[in-house]
């Protein structure tokens, strides 16, 4: 093969960092409006197809695609108001199904990520012949680019260890990751791209009965994008430590922190918080399960009621799943002990059933407990929030007794502990708030569970329980310790 050859075959399939490239400011706009079109156009999907096969459809498409439209945007958080109440007033739609955040949050973390982890043509470690310092060896030696001697150190281009890991992986170079840096600037493109989508959808959602509102559109959407999209690009650069106050610390702050907060502390409380929490969550879906499979016949006859041709059917249906994940946080916040409110004044806890409002018809409200006091089978449920604290305990003195030695003092694993029930408490609070709003006024203008009830519950639970665990896991796996103890209690002669 005729060198000639060899540089057209490279030039074809690897191209150089002069070629044509498009502008970061133009790559993350488009990223970000394509990401927004992806989930806005799934949803406007699913509403037109409903209104093709509905039989008596009301109006023109430009009625489902305001639907979708407000779909989308109450996916992002955004509270949503009808206009058409009695006496011209504006009812609150508040309560987002949970199920439609999934599909935007993954088209913006993967949007995040793509944006950073491609050759961005800096001359670092971009994996071309150039970069690497073996194109000139091969052109002198007339050998294929596998085979062709390393001329450039070892250390040159080096990579971030995921970006390692997917070199290996791959068939070719492992992609060039952005510097962090450089990554929030394209991030920001990437928001503005997404906004803009977002408040065309905004203006069209406007001009019928049920809209979005403009203060939550302008203040959520951005927030979220950016949240989930910085997210994606962290991840897209290699996962960089991120700054840690603490570490720039010196001198008496910095040992009175470490006295308290080990290092590896808060990335062993965040584990242990996110275990405690998934342990809620899963306490909470089996919650619902077995109430729902309880109420089945009643849910059955109230979705029969509802409606009666079948794409109103199917759309009953489909609402009722993408609520399953709110119903799933009720579980929970049930088993943590508020419970939840239903409108009306009414709460639902294991303690009682006060003042039941008259519910609307809807299939997964049959699943709500029988009204009056509950028997003391009820406060079973209890063992939903005890497992998540000694679950927490466990992840905490695993670390605090690594291979069999005490690694932290007894006040460092208390403060961790005490640590991770605060984040515990701070997701079950995030989880409650975003499961919960308002159905309208009056009698429906509170649905859901309290946050600030939920989080502390779930932070009174995991501290209480998770501490003396932590606490008695250490002492009983570090021997030293239990030989001082014995000693300690031997009496004197």
């Amino acid at each position: 093969m005729s060198q000639q050859t060899i540089e057209r075959d490279r030039a074809h399939h690897r191209p150089g960092p002069d070629g044509p490239r498009m502008s970061p400011m133009l790559a993350g706009l488009l990223g970000g409006m394509l990401a927004a079109a992806l989930g806005l156009g799934a949803l406007v999907l699913v509403v037109i197809t409903l209104w093709i096969t509905s039989p008596y459809p009301d109006d023109g498409p430009a009625g489902p695609l305001r639907v979708a439209a407000d779909l989308w945007l109450a996916a992002h958080g955004a509270g949503l108001v009808r206009t058409d109440g009695a006496g011209g007033t504006t009812v609150p739609v508040g309560i987002t199904p949970l199920l439609l955040v999934v599909l935007p949050v993954w088209l913006l973390h993967r949007a995040g990520e793509q944006s950073v982890a491609h050759d961005t043509g800096t001359g670092t470690g971009t994996g071309t012949e150039a970069d690497t310092g073996t194109g000139t060896a091969d052109a002198d030696a007339g050998l294929p680019h596998s085979r062709a001697p390393r001329t450039a150190p070892r250390t040159a281009g080096r990579l971030p260890r995921g970006a390692r890991r997917a070199g290996r992986a791959g068939d070719g170079p492992p992609p060039l990751r952005a510097d962090p840096t450089d990554a929030v600037g394209r991030v920001a493109w990437l928001v503005t791209g997404y906004t803009l989508v977002a408040l065309a959808a905004l203006l069209h959602s406007l001009t019928g009965p049920l809209s979005a509102e403009i203060p939550d559109v302008l203040v959520r959407v951005p927030l979220v994008a950016a949240l989930v999209a910085g997210a994606g690009a962290w991840k897209g650069c290699g996962r960089p430590p991120l700054p840690n106050p603490l570490r720039a610390s010196s001198g008496p702050a910095e040992r009175a922190t470490h006295a308290f907060l080990p290092r590896g502390g808060v990335r062993v409380a965040l584990r242990a918080a996110a275990a405690a929490t998934g342990t809620v969550v899963a306490g909470g879906a089996l919650l619902f399960c077995l109430a729902l499979v309880r109420s089945a016949p009643e849910a059955a006859q109230s979705f029969s009621r509802l409606t009666g041709p079948l794409p109103g059917r199917i759309a009953v249906l489909l609402l009722a799943v993408c609520l399953v994940p709110n119903a799933v946080v009720w579980g929970a916040c049930y088993a943590l002990g508020p419970g939840f409110a239903v409108g009306g004044g009414g709460t639902v806890s294991p303690a009682a059933w006060t003042g039941r409002p008259d519910l609307p018809l809807f299939p997964l409200l049959e699943a709500l407990p029988e009204p009056g006091v509950p028997g003391p089978a009820a406060w079973a449920v209890a063992v939903v929030p005890v497992a998540a604290a000694v679950l927490l305990g466990m992840t905490v003195a695993g670390a605090a007794t690594g291979g069999g030695a005490a690694r932290w003092r007894w006040r460092q694993t208390a403060a961790v502990t005490v640590l991770a029930a605060l984040a515990s408490g701070a997701g079950a609070a995030l989880l409650a708030g975003a499961a919960s709003g308002p159905m309208g006024l009056h009698a429906l203008a509170d649905f859901g569970p309290r946050w600030w009830a939920a989080g502390g519950a779930a932070a009174a639970w995991t501290a209480g329980g998770g501490l003396p665990v932590a606490l008695f896991l250490r002492w009983w796996r570090t021997p030293e310790a239990r030989v001082i103890g014995r000693r300690a209690r031997r009496p004197h002669r």
